[in-house]
């Protein structure tokens, strides 16, 4: 029979080993107050890219329309919605308040070291601004958030693509019905490694809403109005009816409330260039043209070593994609084609009739 002094060592090693699990999967806390570290942050390549829309998805919301291509700087954000534990310390350097409620949509006491690696809930946009800016970031803009969580080159209704999620993609089944801990699923992760970007908790972003801000909105690093009565809250939460939901879809809220369903995650503009920019930074061409898949088809466009029939597929471009259109139309066999090249590196031949150019 086993004695008391060695379960007393296994229990320890098993709290031990348990701890360290906890902390591989949680976000790294900041040093210090004011230097951020980008530890947990992907980063995102300065470029052009598109935001918003097609008008063809017609389930997608209005406000978040047209389809239109932005300019973005580099620019870093976290990995991972902001936990219970890292909101805990600006709250006890005087710099966030405290939740306006501890419980959470079904647990109580959830501000608390039980719920340390859950995403923190019920605070304010101010709230959120400032922790963010404790820790040296800042808010993402509603654009940065949202290119994010698509990814860095095509239109897609979710992180993971356009069919509704598996129960291993994302928290929307209805069990728990609450926060679950972050990176919970993976396989449902943005392509640029963002988790929970459409379920958990949605997210506070630094923009003012403005309904008609998306058919206005400036070509570079697009900021949001510059006054208004709600601030943008971005992505689903466990609440949300996921049949419903777009990486589009716009919310807003009087910054001064909060709700168990929202939280956030912080940005930082990268310090350099990235290295990625020589290869992702549109030319300076003048007569280059831009163009988006609009095939009508979910698996977007075959692009093609040459203009014809059945020569060979370089590759698929996903519908939405954004397209540098370079030579053509040209006719061929009385159909007309362009030549094209995806930001993914995919280049060759595709039908006239499947791109929209974009003036």
């Amino acid at each position: 029979m086993m004695t008391f002094d060695k379960r007393k060592i296994l229990f320890v090693r098993f709290c031990m080993g348990l701890a360290v699990a906890l902390s591989l999967i949680a976000p790294v806390s900041v040093s210090a107050q004011g230097k951020a570290g980008t530890e947990n942050m992907a980063l995102i390549p300065s470029g052009m890219y598109t935001v918003g829309a097609p008008d063809s998805d017609y389930f997608a919301s209005e406000d978040a329309k047209p389809l239109h291509r932005v300019q973005f700087d580099a620019y870093y954000i976290d990995w991972y919605e902001v936990p219970v534990r890292e909101y805990k310390k600006c709250v006890a350097a005087e710099r966030c308040a405290e939740p306006a409620s501890f419980d959470s949509q079904t647990r109580t006491n959830y501000y608390s070291d039980a719920y340390a690696h859950f995403p923190v809930v019920n605070v304010t946009w101010e709230d959120a601004k400032n922790y963010c800016e404790f820790v040296g970031k800042r808010l993402p803009t509603e654009a940065e958030w949202e290119r994010a969580a698509m990814g860095l080159d095509g239109y897609r209704k979710y992180p993971w693509g356009n069919l509704l999620p598996r129960p291993y993609q994302a928290n929307t089944t209805g069990v728990p019905g609450d926060t679950e801990i972050p990176n919970g699923y993976p396989a449902g992760n943005s392509p640029t490694g963002l988790s929970n970007m459409m379920d958990n908790v949605s997210e506070w972003v630094s923009d003012w809403y403005d309904a008609r801000y998306y058919a206005a909105s400036p070509l570079k690093n697009p900021s949001g109005p510059e006054s208004g009565s709600e601030k943008v809250i971005r992505g689903g939460s466990f609440a949300s009816d996921i049949v419903k939901e777009h990486l589009t879809n716009r919310y807003h809220m009087d910054p001064k409330e909060s709700a168990p369903t929202i939280g956030f995650r912080c940005a930082m503009t990268a310090p350099a260039p990235s290295v990625y920019e020589s290869v992702l930074e549109p030319t300076a061409d003048p007569s280059l043209t831009y163009g988006f898949v609009q095939s009508g088809q979910t698996e977007g466009i075959f692009i093609l070593r040459n203009p014809g029939i059945d020569q060979t597929i370089e590759c698929i471009a996903p519908n939405g994609a954004l397209l540098n259109v370079y030579e053509g139309p040209i006719e061929k066999d009385y159909t007309f084609w362009i030549r094209v090249s995806t930001k993914s590196g995919c280049a060759g031949w595709t039908l006239d009739s499947s791109v929209l150019t974009l003036d």
